[in-house]
């Protein structure tokens, strides 16, 4: 029978647990005592479970480039309120067949936040590339890519597969493209095409809007989706490419206006607090 405890012997006992063992699970912990002393003894010494993040390390310019970024999208708000509406937003990620451990799912107690870099690397041989785009309250894609992503390619998809299906009943179309700083983004003939579709009006590496490197949690792809999409993905074992790709698209068509208008709210906060945050990283304090 569990002990609603909370006195100081048991509150040390608990802390000194957690003080050895940060990412044990608080139903892991056996002490016998209930759940709710726990959280309790916890929250007395103001101790909270951090998520476990991704976080690349800022070169001595990165927090100016994320800044000026943040004031620009900040102004574009100010003159637009559904600005966050008209941009198209998209990335790649991998998807590997023999599975991911979910890092949504990891924890760490502390009074403090470790800031713990996670090193490793899901690792396998038979994997899929996917591009998507969020557009306000749309996804755009999935689309799959073969192989490793080059310029050509890129610019293969960007023309055969992402622009045709962009066009709607309604004629619209978004007003500004991003994407991030790789290598195959960075093609001459990639920009000179993203001139020629959105002049003066697409965001990348040497674009008219400079995209600001290392800056993952400034991207709705991949502060929410690439998580959410692999969450869902994986709960079933995956028996081969095709039946990946089958629960890829499906976890894509899942997901509603309603979250991905929440995902554009979430974007406009994180521009806040970056310019808030003088250009440092935020996933911290979120």
């Amino acid at each position: 029978m569990h002990q609603d405890v909370t006195n100081e012997e048991t509150s040390v006992a608990v802390l000194a647990s957690f003080s050895k063992s940060p990412q044990r699970s608080t139903l892991s912990l056996e002490s016998g005592i209930s759940r709710t002393s726990l959280r309790r003894i916890l929250a007395t010494h103001k101790w909270q479970p951090y998520k476990l993040q991704l976080l690349q390390h800022l070169n001595e310019d990165d927090p100016d480039r994320r800044t000026e970024f943040a004031e620009w999208a900040k102004q574009k708000l100010e003159q637009d309120p559904q600005f966050t509406q008209k941009i198209l937003l998209s990335d790649e990620a991998n998807f590997y067949v023999n599975g991911e451990v979910n890092k949504q799912n990891h924890r760490s107690w502390s009074d403090t936040n470790p800031h713990w870099m996670d090193p490793s690397k899901t690792v396998g041989t038979t994997k899929v590339m996917v591009w998507c785009g969020i557009w306000g309250t749309t996804i755009v894609g999935p689309f799959f890519i073969n192989g490793n992503l080059k310029a050509t390619g890129y610019l293969k998809l960007l023309h055969d597969d992402v622009f045709p299906s962009l066009c709607t009943e309604a004629g619209t179309f978004p007003e500004f493209f991003q994407q991030d700083g790789a290598p195959p983004h960075y093609g001459c003939q990639v920009r000179a095409f993203l001139d020629e579709q959105f002049p003066g009006k697409w965001i990348g590496r040497r674009g008219p809007v400079e995209w600001p490197p290392r800056s993952p949690d400034l991207t709705p792809l991949d502060f929410y989706l690439w998580g959410h999409l692999k969450a869902i993905v994986y709960g079933v074992k995956i028996r081969d490419v095709q039946h990946l790709k089958l629960r890829i698209l499906d976890a894509c068509a899942g997901i509603s206006p309603a979250v991905l208008l929440s995902v554009c709210e979430e974007w406009e906060k994180r521009v806040a607090l970056t310019i808030q945050h003088n250009g440092q990283h935020i996933e911290h304090i979120l």
